[in-house]
């Protein structure tokens, strides 16, 4: 059997029930005395029994009304704390940010945005899983992250949304012994002269300079093959060779004194770091949140 009963005649029952009359309930609940007497008639009458015992010195539950008590106020307790913890999470007060993301991206670009945002909500966990481009997408694809930060251009997919963040420029920079270089610039079928450091092959800012490089007709050999800018600078510095690096992530290393940026004839196409949403899973108002201070493009 089941009772076709409102939550506010509960609400109202519980309260006259915590108080112990209906004058302080009525002030309680901003409502007339009357209409509170009305709510537990009606309540008695949808039960079957009744609830409460009204005497000159106030009101106490019969033993039915106590049971109902003892249940429904936990019930309502538990509905008040889902309604804030809710009101947390629209607000961003409580909640939790999913973001996959390379190395670079994350302590060149991300890293201001995440101190920004744990100042404005202290409260949010940020969990940041460090994988390539399409190991991020992968992760995306999978639920397993609810943002992905990755080095554009990427295939086309219509499981996500991309947007361009900021833009960055490939350069090619050396240490002192190749500081001659500075002046004048190199011709990129030069690059084969030199030792060439780059970035791996898994990595998509990797696959970008190979393919812009074919489509010259050249090729890049590599010499050294690294995981991280970080190093392609430190290598450039004691001068292991020319390294092809990000110029917005290295402008405090190309000094020009220990570490210069050399001219290549023509230039690396500019490219972009992107942000990708699921089309399909939707994400929480606290990465929403965190979306929101990022820089766009277009």
């Amino acid at each position: 059997m089941q009772f076709d009963v409102s939550l506010d005649l509960y609400k109202i029952f519980c309260t006259v029930v915590k108080c112990g009359n209906m004058s302080a309930a009525a002030r309680e609940l901003y409502i007339s005395q009357p209409a509170i007497s009305m709510a537990v008639r009606q309540l008695e009458e949808k039960l079957g029994k009744q609830l409460l015992i009204r005497s000159s010195k106030g009101i106490k539950p019969t033993p039915e009304g106590q049971l109902m008590y003892d249940y429904l106020s936990k019930a309502l307790n538990i509905i008040a704390s889902a309604e804030t913890k809710f009101l947390d999470m629209i607000n961003a007060e409580t909640g939790e940010v999913r973001i996959g993301a390379g190395d670079t991206i994350i302590a060149q670009f991300l890293m201001p945005y995440i101190e920004k945002y744990l100042e404005e909500h202290p409260n949010i966990n940020i969990k940041v899983t460090n994988r390539t481009t399409y190991e991020t997408i992968k992760l995306l694809k999978n639920g397993d992250v609810d943002i992905g930060f990755v080095n554009l251009p990427i295939g086309k997919d219509d499981g996500f949304t991309v947007s361009e963040c900021i833009e960055i420029h490939d350069c090619v920079v050396g240490g002192t012994k190749y500081a001659h270089l500075a002046e004048n610039g190199i011709e990129l079928s030069e690059l084969e002269n030199f030792q060439l450091m780059l970035l791996e092959k898994e990595s998509n800012s990797r696959r970008a300079l190979d393919k812009f490089a074919e489509s010259l007709g050249s090729k890049l050999n590599p010499g050294i093959e690294l995981g991280s800018y970080d190093l392609l600078l430190k290598f450039a510095k004691i001068n292991l060779g020319l390294a092809v690096v990000v110029r917005e992530f290295s402008q405090n290393e190309i000094d020009g004194e220990k570490i210069f940026e050399i001219p290549v004839r023509p230039e690396f196409p500019k490219r972009a770091i992107g942000i990708i949403k699921s089309k399909t899973n939707e994400i929480s108002n606290a990465a929403e949140i965190f979306c929101d201070i990022l820089p766009r493009r277009g």
